[in-house]
């Protein structure tokens, strides 16, 4: 992968957790997709998880609190550094290991794991489908792929690629960051031998432009109230329509 790619994602390490408390909009946005992911997942006592692009890992003690064991992998090693720090605030659950590592090739045997989730990260990845390949070869027959990606058929799309990027000429921050609509990722997940077996939207925020940068916090703070009550509902009518995707699959 791209240098630059490993070099955003080290920097961003730095100050991750800062920059989501700073904002509550971006706050309910990881909520909502934590909630999803291991949702989705459902981890078992003994099961073996692969966590790719696991970042700081986010979504670790989640897991391990439910006795499941993971390895989290991650391009970043300044990430991988954060995640152990991180996670030696809960060094009674045990259960981990990190290893820096690229997605597109990933150094254990095949059908080695019970599950795997990809939680925001293929997007990032230009070869994205050799990814989802290399997902399919790691996983036991039957085994689970929980994924998430921007969508960019939702209104943070429009935001993105109409408004921010064509209307306001801005550039984007991410050196890479290619989102999908529900279509191409349903499509690639077939043909590469997964069968979907679930799917829904998360975060039904009506955009960031508006939300991240001129609601003041107290109008942020009524949004989130609102959106929260409905957010189940539109996440299973609309699976197509969140900012985010999320797809839980099976090997074929």
């Amino acid at each position: 992968m791209s240098s630059n790619i490993t070099e955003f994602f080290d920097k961003m390490a730095e100050n991750r957790n800062s920059v989501i408390s700073k904002n509550i909009i971006v706050e309910y946005e990881q909520e909502k997709r934590s909630e999803g992911i291991i949702s989705f997942l459902n981890p078992q006592i003994g099961e073996l998880i692969l966590d790719v692009g696991c970042g700081n890992a986010r979504d670790f003690i989640h897991i391990l609190k439910k006795g499941g064991r993971i390895i989290g992998v991650d391009l970043s090693s300044r990430m991988i550094d954060e995640a152990r720090r991180e996670l030696e605030k809960h060094s009674s659950l045990g259960g981990f290991e990190l290893k820096t590592g690229d997605v597109t090739k990933l150094e254990f045997p095949d059908a080695y794991f019970d599950k795997v989730i990809a939680s925001e990260v293929i997007e990032h990845i230009p070869d994205w489908k050799k990814s989802l390949s290399e997902m399919l070869r790691v996983l036991k027959p039957k085994g689970e792929l929980i994924i998430s990606t921007p969508n960019k058929r939702s209104w943070y799309g429009f935001d993105r690629y109409m408004v921010y990027e064509k209307i306001l000429r801005r550039q984007w921050e991410h050196p890479y960051d290619q989102w999908k609509t529900h279509h191409e990722l349903e499509h690639a997940l077939n043909d590469c031998g997964f069968t979907i077996v679930a799917k829904r939207g998360i975060c039904y925020i009506p955009g960031f432009i508006i939300p991240y940068f001129i609601l003041p916090r107290f109008l942020k703070k009524t949004l989130i109230f609102f959106v929260r009550r409905i957010e189940d509902i539109l996440g299973a009518l609309l699976p197509a329509n969140g900012y985010m995707l999320c797809i839980k699959a099976v090997k074929n």
